[in-house]
Formats: structure tokens, sequence, C-alpha cells
């Protein structure tokens, strides 16, 4: 019973923290608004498990999905999983010869190396693991984790497949996990329509790893 009790004020605690919403420092590409460039944002959360929650700010049409089954949204519109990590994917339409990606979130940590980016031409695909990434802000919350900002950065300009679709993925690495916030910055030279791509077919394409 005092383990149970344990756990059940250490959950109120972290949801509570949760009123902080956004970003204390980003990663902003230079070419931000630039001819070419998208930017896609998402503060609020209102689809926990499956359900897609578009872009509230910059560019519409992006969509981030949670994948990880017992998460629920906090009243400040976070994704939070008291179970286990949250498993994220960012799905958008676009080409793509340079992106970044900001992650906020609360709570245990994601795992930082694995966060990698998906592109594809509505056949076939190819993942690329981020070039470079960042720790912007790192606030310890004692017994609760901590406060994160991290950025990942990509250039990929070098790649000759044709690219219309583009996915980011990363996973929490355990339970009392919340992200926050994310945004997306895409550049390409040329911005194609969208396919008729759905997003969650994504996980049925062929997918080959780029090879160093």
């Amino acid at each position: 019973m005092q383990v149970r009790n344990v756990t059940m004020v250490a959950t109120v605690m972290l949801v509570a923290t949760s009123g902080y919403c956004g970003f204390v420092e980003t990663d902003t590409p230079a070419w931000r608004g630039d001819a070419g460039s998208s930017y896609y944002g998402w503060e609020s959360f209102s689809e926990a498990v499956g359900g897609p929650n578009m872009s509230d700010s910059g560019t519409p049409g992006g969509m981030l999905f949670n994948f990880a089954e017992g998460a629920f949204i906090t009243s400040t519109g976070n994704i939070y999983n008291q179970a286990g990590g949250l498993n994220i994917h960012v799905y958008g339409y676009s080409e793509v010869e340079q992106a970044v990606l900001n992650i906020s979130s609360q709570g245990s940590e994601f795992d930082y190396a694995s966060v990698s980016l998906w592109v594809s031409d509505g056949t076939d695909g190819m993942m690329f693991s981020a070039d470079n990434w960042s720790m912007n802000y790192y606030e310890p919350v004692e017994g609760m984790g901590a406060i994160t900002n991290t950025s990942y950065t990509w250039d990929i300009s070098t790649y000759d497949g044709e690219i219309t679709e583009w996915a980011f993925f990363f996973q929490g690495t355990e339970a009392h996990n919340v992200l926050d916030a994310v945004t997306v910055d895409v550049f390409a030279g040329n911005v194609p329509a969208p396919s008729a791509l759905v997003a969650l077919s994504l996980l049925g394409f062929r997918i080959r790893r780029r090879r160093d």
C-alpha cells in the first residue's frame, strides 16, 4: 500500500509540473521563412494514442501520433504516459534537403540516439540518423526526471532519390514520459503537392537504411 501511495503522489506531482509549456530554447534554422522552407509546430495535443495531432502553428498539414498504449492528455495539453515511454511519429509531405527537429519533454527522457528521419517517394524509402543533436536546455526535477529541450539536424541534400514525404520517429525510455512540444523545419528548393500517402501506412513500406 505504501508503494502504491508513493507512486500516486509522484504521478500527481509530475502531471502538475506539466504546467510548463513550450520551449525555453530551440535550434531555429537560419533558412526558416525562406522560399522552399516549411515550419510545423505543436504545443497542445488532443489525441493521446493513435489519432493524429495536427500542427497548431506554422504550415498546416503536419501530423503527430503517439502509438504507445496507456498515454493520456494532461490538463495543459501534453501527452503523458505513466506506464512506459511514448512512441512518437511525425509525418508531412514535401521535398527535404535539410531538416531540424526540436523536442520539449518532461519526466523520463527520450532515447536521444534513436531519433531518425525517414523519407520516401511514395513507394520506397530510406532512414537517416541525425547528423547532429544538442541538449539546449536541461532542468532536473528531483525524483521525476528532467525538463529538456533537444534539437536534431539533418543534411540529406546529396541523397539522389525522389522525396515527396517524410517522417520523424522518436521514443521514450521508460514510464512517466511527457511530450510537451515539437517543432519541425524542412527545407527544399521546390515543394511539391502532397501525395496520396496515408500517414499510418508508412509502416508498411519497404525501408532500407543508409549505409555509413
